[in-house]
């Protein structure tokens, strides 16, 4: 029989929730979005057990999906020895998306086909967060107003 492989101590798996603790409700990353706010907001749902390793790391592989599940059963037994080794793994193999958009870039944002409305307006909202001239929302409406 097969056993499942564990980068984590064996012991963690012994490891009790504190009395009466419930499961917060807690947000899934898939490997797109930003790594260090997955962790922040983890973290900041979590804080009541922010010193229990063992369960720090169940409930935050319980957040990891698709790719980011993968990359988490991928890695070699003894490589999490406390939370903060999992941490420093999985900010090292998952990085931000730091990329520059200038502003003609933003501009030149178009409104793809069959795209609805609200699918391009997010699109150009993630974008213009990249945009570093720290252009106003009232410019860019009013650039956009003359380019229709």
């Amino acid at each position: 029989m097969w056993g499942v492989v564990r980068p984590y101590p064996a012991e963690w798996d012994m490891t009790p929730y504190p009395p009466k603790f419930k499961a917060p409700t807690l947000r899934t990353f898939d490997g797109k979005g930003s790594p260090n706010q997955h962790i922040y907001y983890f973290k900041s749902k979590t804080g009541n057990i922010v010193s229990n390793d063992a369960n720090m790391a169940y409930l935050f592989i319980g957040t990891l999906k698709g790719v980011a599940f993968e990359w988490f059963m991928k890695l070699s037994i003894g490589s999490i020895k406390i939370w903060a080794d999992l941490e420093k793994l999985f900010l090292a193999c998952f990085f931000e998306d730091d990329i520059e958009i200038l502003v003609p870039t933003l501009l030149a944002a178009k409104q793809k086909k069959g795209e609805f409305i609200k699918t391009i307006a997010k699109r150009f909202r993630s974008m213009a967060l990249h945009c570093p001239s720290g252009i106003t929302q009232s410019k860019l409406v009013k650039t956009c107003h003359h380019d229709l």
